[in-house]
């Protein structure tokens, strides 16, 4: 088959959907590799052996079928003496002797079941035959070139086995090699997972390691632990360099640690130290972990060895499973698709039955769009000439057809009916579209004649050949001659032939021959819409003049054209004069129109931008204002603590009271008045904002339109770099929120100070604290001991003071803490600044729970993350996370 007539009936497209359904990825190169053969034998077999394994499908147990990695490179290695496959090539060749051995373990089950009187008796999905008659049961068992002649000699074999559904893919699955012994080899030193076994000659192996690896860890967590050199670790966990366990240690106090110094940080503060007694013991790590290497690679080299045998058993299995790869692939697709498979039409003489036949075709490729079709060719018919309206589905009923023939004759089930029957062509040719091609100086009607001399001349009794718009292209009367004298010699060769057109004189063509039929695509009167059906034996009308008018064209203008078809003048030659020079000089006038609009815009877009700039530098003045509001509430703040520790420490006297009240009053009105002169621009400043923003955004609305969106900018797209709106992107200080903080004067226990004692509410005098818990007090002339849970202070004055002040804070959506803090890849000093503001800000904003992020690494970050934690007083826990969440590299962090 010719590679063009492949592409254009679209078979690569079914053939990589099918190729998809392969349970291995060589399976699926194999089918890639598939075209339709001419070889009868060939065709037989495979779809034998296809509607079998469909048949098997539906079976209570279906083939037991899995794919493998890809083993073919490693089969040549296997047979070298001395060599030695991987332990991850040796699990993909033992997974794909696994699954040779269960599709071999299918088939001797299934073998047994029919031994015992218990096979399913299910009848093929091919026409409603058995799968033997569908292949042809004389010559089943011969062997192609395309087909293991394994498989042709155990089909053979088999006898009345073929006779059932399953009979043949059970027979053949039997062919394939018992790798029964290859595949024990391989999962004896290696498990199900990929992993080596723990044998017993790496058992005591594994163990010594483990041992000096407890070792190694003693004795260097003896120097970690180590009181008189905690001063100079750096970590105090240890740390691996080259394969070997080292300890950080500062440099300007290396001399007091011996060993070998591996590296060196950056900074050059940090050196890393093999200690003297640590060497010895990593020395024999190193010892025993070669040893193991080489103990594996002597066990690997082994059982590589003992497959070598089975070289020539493991290249004949891979050949028959990658076949029963691609027969698989097919049949699952038949399933999908709820094909059959088609029954043989020999091209003998005087035949009694349709050489073509198509019952309820689907083209595969529409799915569930396709509308079923049913073409049959008369007996001793050759020609078929379908005619009909445009868009009523013609050249889709040419693709069709073919396509079933180039499925059928590559085994494969077909998207049909039960009854489809198609024969076996040796030669598909087509011409089908528009074959112009300015390269080779090509019209749409030298395209077509190049093609069709093409086909000519390969066109033989054997032959499929389809003509999309014979005659098209040219003169329609020199058109409708020239078609007429291809299908005359096209009759004389005996090829069968599907043609479309839409000449009224071939319709006429089709009555003068006894081996041509007509038919049409079917249209409907009513609606005037194609029904895409097939109308056997019957010519079809162009309705052009009806598809015309309703598809909008003036009726007066469809009048007009039918009195040019009822006068015989529809052949108009007539030409305007001037039309060409006309055109020209209305383009140039559209080009000198369109630049001068676009100077206009470009200009305009300038000036619109330095307004904008303008006016951001007023925004961010104004913005000013702010700031210098958030400076004064921080000023107030300090000076309002100052206020509360005199009080506290101090008794309350009245001159203190008149200074809060002056400082308060104050403070109202210095807040009054920077809020008067905010709260004035305030309103200006939000609308001037969103007057940026809109204006930003139809700037670039209207770059795009003209296709030069620009690829920067502050104003390219109204957003900021954070995605808020530019003219709000510097208004953060307008968001403004108000907090009350109330102060008790309520003094402290402290000797001196006067408190309630007991439920009676004695009043008495703190003397000291005993002990934990206790005080020493004093009422009237007694003095007693008392727990600090009995009594209570005496407010001043006899009753509590609250302070209530009320300040402006930012609230900015960038203020916020985070859920996850990372402090990967920080130094010590910034990371520790970022933690300070999220434990901050998390107090300010209430958030209970948040984790950090730190890293395991050499365990800087973590200490001194904990360390900080520890030390913050608004923290009321903290752990490690799970393991499955990051473990000791990320700490969950509890707020009070």
């Amino acid at each position: 088959m010719e590679k063009r007539t492949l592409e254009v009936l679209e078979y690569p497209r079914i053939r990589e959907t099918i190729a998809g359904l392969c349970m291995s990825a060589e399976g699926k190169a194999r089918l890639l590799e598939r075209e339709p053969s001419s070889d009868l034998s060939e065709i037989r077999l495979l779809k034998n052996l296809s509607s079998s394994y469909l048949a098997a499908l539906s079976a209570e147990t279906p083939p037991a079928f899995v794919g493998w990695p890809p083993v073919r490179h490693l089969l040549a290695r296997v047979r070298v003496e001395g060599a030695s496959l991987s332990i991850e090539e040796l699990y993909s060749l033992g997974l794909f002797c696994d699954a040779a051995v269960k599709l071999r373990a299918w088939a001797e089950f299934r073998s047994r079941q029919a031994a015992s009187g218990k096979r399913d008796l299910m009848t093929a999905v091919s026409g409603g035959a058995s799968s033997a008659d569908v292949a042809g049961e004389a010559e089943v068992g011969e062997s192609t070139a395309s087909i293991p002649a394994r498989i042709a000699s155990a089909l053979r074999e088999a006898g009345s086995a073929l006779l059932t559904a399953d009979g043949p893919v059970i027979a053949s699955a039997l062919a394939v090699p018992d790798l029964t012994p290859c595949a024990d080899a391989i999962f004896r030193v290696i498990d199900r997972s990929g992993e080596i076994r723990d044998l017993p000659e790496l058992r005591a192996i594994r163990q010594g390691i483990l041992k000096i690896r407890q070792d190694i860890e003693r004795l260097v967590g003896r120097y970690l632990s180590d009181e008189g050199l905690r001063g100079a670790l750096q970590s105090t966990l240890p740390t691996i360099r080259d394969g070997r366990q080292v300890i950080a240690i500062r440099a300007s106090v290396k001399s007091r640690v011996r060993g070998i110094v591996h590296e060196v940080s950056q900074s050059g503060q940090t050196v890393y130290v093999e200690p003297e007694d640590v060497v010895d013991r990593n020395n024999d790590l190193v010892t025993e972990e070669h040893r193991l290497s080489r103990e594996v690679a002597r066990i690997l080299r082994e059982v590589t060895a003992s497959l070598a045998p089975s070289g020539d058993e493991l290249a004949e299995a891979l050949e028959l499973m990658v076949f029963f790869d691609s027969v698989g692939a097919a049949a699952r697709w038949g399933r999908q698709t709820r094909g059959v498979f088609a029954c043989e039409r020999p091209f003998s003489e005087g035949e009694d039955t349709p050489l073509v036949a198509i019952r309820q075709g689907r083209h595969p490729l529409l799915e569930e769009r396709a509308v079923p079709i049913d073409l049959i060719l008369t007996p001793g018919g050759r020609v078929l000439i379908v005619t009909g309206p445009n868009t009523g589905g013609k050249t889709v009923t040419l693709k069709t057809v073919a396509l079933f023939a180039l499925l059928n004759q590559s085994g494969w089930p077909i998207p049909s009916g039960e009854g489809t029957a198609l024969p076996v062509f040796d030669f598909i040719g087509c011409d089908i579209g528009d074959e112009q091609s300015l390269d080779q100086s090509l019209s749409t009607f030298s395209g077509h004649m190049k093609n069709i001399a093409s086909m000519m001349g390969k066109a033989g009794r054997k032959s499929l050949i389809l003509l999309d718009e014979l005659g098209s292209g040219t003169d329609p009367q020199e058109g409708s001659a020239i078609a007429m004298a291809v299908l005359d010699a096209l009759l004389e060769r005996g090829a069968v032939v599907l043609a479309t057109t839409h000449h009224g004189i071939l319709k006429n063509y089709g009555y003068t021959h006894r081996a041509c039929v007509n038919a049409s695509v079917d249209f409907d009167e009513n609606t005037l819409s194609p029904t895409y059906r097939i109308l056997m034996g019957v010519p079809g009308e162009s309705h052009a003049l009806d598809i015309a008018a309703r598809n909008g064209l003036d009726g007066k203008i469809v009048d007009q054209a039918r009195s040019y078809l009822i006068e015989e003048r529809a052949d108009v030659s007539a030409l305007i004069k001037g039309l060409t020079e006309k055109h020209e000089e209305l383009d140039r006038f559209e080009r000198d129109k369109k630049s001068e609009e676009e100077a206009l815009r470009e200009l305009r877009r300038k000036s619109d931008l330095r307004e904008l700039q303008l006016r951001q530098k007023e925004n961010e003045l104004r913005g000013q204002g702010y700031r210098r509001l958030e400076n004064l509430l921080a000023e107030s703040r300090k000076q309002l603590e100052n206020l509360v520790r005199e009080l506290r420490e101090g008794e309350l006297t009245r001159d203190k009271t008149l200074e809060v009240k002056a400082w308060m009053a104050d403070l109202e009105g210095r807040v009054n008045a920077e809020y008067a002169g905010l709260a004035s621009s305030r309103e200006e400043t939000s609308s001037l904002g969103r007057e940026i923003a809109e204006r930003a955004k139809s700037d670039e609305a209207e770059r795009v339109r003209e296709g030069r969106q620009a690829k920067g900018g502050k104003f390219a797209s109204g957003k900021t770099k954070s995605g808020k709106d530019a003219g709000s992107a510097d208004l953060r200080g307008a968001r403004y929120g108000t907090q009350t903080a109330g102060f008790e004067f309520v003094p402290d226990f402290a000797p001196g100070v006067e408190v309630y004692v007991g439920a009676s509410r004695s009043r008495g005098t703190l003397v000291r604290a005993e002990k934990k818990g206790q005080w020493i007090v004093t009422v009237g002339t007694l003095k007693m001991t008392v727990k600090e849970a009995d009594i209570s202070a005496v407010p001043v004055n006899g009753q509590k003071k609250r302070v209530t002040v009320e300040y402006q804070a930012d609230m900015g959506e960038g203020d916020v803490p985070a859920f996850e803090l990372r402090l990967i890849g920080m130094r010590h000093d910034e990371a520790m600044k970022a933690l300070e503001r999220q434990l901050d800000l998390a107090s300010m904003k209430g958030l209970k729970e948040f984790s950090i992020v730190h890293g395991k690494g050499n365990g800087v970050l973590q200490t001194a993350a904990q360390d900080m934690l520890s030390r913050y007083a608004a923290v009321s826990e903290y752990h490690f996370a799970r393991p499955e969440e990051g473990g000791t590299g990320k700490t969950i962090v509890t707020m009070k």
